[in-house]
């Protein structure tokens, strides 16, 4: 529970307040991700009503916090998320999220039924959390910027806008609807909504109004809620019953799809099908049927040919959005309607139509996830890699996606390794080459390590320890970073405090891989991000003036939202790092 509500809870008790009895009290959950001014206006009015109020999100970064909160067996009454919301709830002030998609699994799986079966109502105070498909006053550029810009990916971005804009898959209101299938009333926003220092007063007005809040609960019905609806009015405010929204043959097929039982899932897909519901619930299909994962012998040749067409037009009408021609190849491949050969020749072309789009960071992050899941297509000529190298900074980061590496990319590491023609190159590199390395490597290291600085030659015995392990005394025997990697490496135990002071004390040596490697030993997810967040801390100037360091920074991160934050970081920061 947080400590704001701890407060809040430690002062009713102690002025006597709480007219129920622990037996009759009621339980209002909340999940606070950004500002806590909603859920202290409710603590504020409804302690005193005899509300037990608990906070699921913990003070702490632990990211299996909700799957903590399922299993503890905890039974809400109302639930409010409150939070930025774009696919996801996060906050400017913490690195825990919550992720639509992973709501989604512990619905239809039935794994947190206190949390979201149980409560008579949900507030989900977050932009666009009840948005239908129609358009708003954004477009799908400027909502899809929006979302680039609150650090989440590209990718992840182009689902949600296609979740928000396009008429395919279900609606982010039908989604929330079969997330809390049991619950009497779901609200929250058709588009942008209040932040929350401007909600908690009409959220005020509203409780004064309602008065009872027990009776409120225990007399809910069909009926719409005018007093929410009033003291809502002009923000862009909805109110669902997800039984209505989504009835339960509809979110049994939803959740059919998202079955582990392939049996149950191919049966699923043959009535969609047959049904013409293809489209309706393509995001489904497209976040459960990807590539490796064939059920093209359980789908009879009406459904596939059915399908074929409908996969057509989701393509055809979303010509712009890489992400979603990528999901369309990944359902046609595992439904058997494509075959080997087209599948390369089509995700060549889309890899290309990506790479000559602007190749800023957010594009190379959408290409690597093409890349990780595309196992069997590897790799590109030297000149190729020299020419995208040329067109953009980050072009490098891509090559960490890649399961395996060809002669020619390697090569192309050697030489950024060996003679970069910028720093970041080199860093890059060196991150890369990190799993790759081969024993028949050691001709090009020893040449490198000849005329290699104490530093460099400590960042290529991190990169290549795997066939450098046995070297260690003679390239680290140097006072300062390399001594203390020495003692990382030869410690039977692991010292926290010890690998703390390499950081610490060594300040103006502290690049993104070195950064890493020690935060890789930490065995604390949270504590290993405090060491990167004291890497980016230190050194923001110079990771602000080499903008490709600083995303590969970023990306060593563990816990979700601090990626987030850290890539924001990166994107919006000016040169003085303020």
């Amino acid at each position: 529970m947080s400590r704001f509500l701890l407060k809040i809870i430690s002062i009713s008790f102690a002025l006597g307040l709480g007219a129920l009895s622990p037996a009759m009290a009621k339980t209002f959950c909340s999940m606070t991700l950004n500002s806590n001014d909603e859920i202290a206006t409710f603590a504020s009015a409804l302690t005193k009503q005899g509300f037990n109020f608990v906070e699921l999100v913990p003070d702490n970064k632990d990211p299996r916090w909700f799957q903590k909160a399922c299993q503890s067996g905890l039974k809400c009454d109302v639930l409010l998320i409150s939070g930025h919301f774009g696919g996801l709830f996060f906050g400017e002030g913490t690195s825990q999220t919550i992720d639509i998609a992973e709501m989604e699994k512990a619905s239809c799986s039935n794994s947190c039924p206190g949390i979201l079966n149980n409560p008579k109502e949900v507030f989900l105070m977050g932009c666009n959390t009840l948005a239908s498909q129609k358009r708003d006053h954004r477009t799908i550029d400027q909502y899809l910027n929006v979302l680039l810009n609150d650090g989440i990916p590209l990718d992840f971005a182009e689902q949600v806008v296609a979740s928000r804009y396009s008429q395919q898959g279900f609606s982010l209101e039908k989604r929330f609807s079969a997330i809390f299938p049991d619950t009497a009333k779901l609200y929250g926003f058709y588009s942008t909504g209040p932040l929350g220092k401007h909600a908690a007063p009409l959220l005020n007005r509203y409780l004064k109004n309602v008065g009872d809040y027990n009776v409120h609960l225990d007399s809910l019905n069909s009926s719409a809620n005018s007093k929410i609806a009033s003291a809502f009015k002009g923000q862009a405010f909805r109110e669902t019953i997800p039984a209505k929204s989504v009835p339960q043959e509809e979110r049994g097929l939803y959740c059919a799809l998202r079955s582990s039982d392939k049996t149950v899932q191919s049966k699923a897909v043959e009535r969609i099908a047959q049904e013409n519901k293809v489209t309706a619930y393509f995001d489904s299909l497209a976040s459960q049927l990807t590539f490796g994962a064939s059920m093209a012998s359980q789908i009879d040749a009406s459904s596939k040919d059915i399908i074929k067409k409908s996969l057509a037009k989701i393509r055809s009408n979303n010509s712009d959005l890489v992400t979603i021609q990528h999901e369309v190849l990944q359902v046609s491949s595992s439904l058997g309607l494509i075959d080997p050969v087209s599948r390369d020749i089509q995700v060549r072309t889309l890899l290309d139509k990506a790479y000559y789009q602007t190749l800023n960071y957010a594009k190379i992050r959408q290409i690597c996830g093409i890349i990780r899941d595309e196992p069997g297509f590897q790799n590109m000529s030297f000149l190729r890699l020299q020419e995208l190298a040329k067109r953009s900074p980050y072009f490098m980061l891509t090559l960490s996606c890649y399961s395996e590496l060809n002669d020619d990319t390697r090569t192309f590491l050697f030489t950024k390794i060996a003679s970069p023609d910028a720093e970041y190159e080199r860093t890059i590199a060196l991150h890369v080459m990190k799993t790759h390395w081969k024993p028949e490597d050691m001709d090009f290291l020893e040449m490198v390590l000849k005329t290699a600085d104490p530093l460099l030659r400590t960042r290529l015995y991190i990169s290549a320890r795997s066939i450098l392990s046995q070297y260690k005394y003679s390239l680290l025997l140097t006072p300062g970073l390399p001594s203390c990697v020495l003692k990382a490496e030869s410690n039977a135990s692991y010292s926290l405090g010890d690998e703390w002071s390499c950081l610490t004390n060594n300040p103006s040596q502290l690049s993104p891989d070195v950064c890493d490697y020690f935060a890789d030993r930490n065995p604390d997810p949270e504590n290993a991000d405090d060491m990167r967040w004291y890497c980016w801390s230190g050194n923001k100037q110079r990771l602000l003036n080499s903008r490709p360091e600083c995303f590969l920074l970023a990306e060593t991160f563990k816990i979700r939202g601090n990626q987030m934050k850290n890539i924001w970081n990166c994107s919006n920061r000016d040169i003085y790092g303020y």
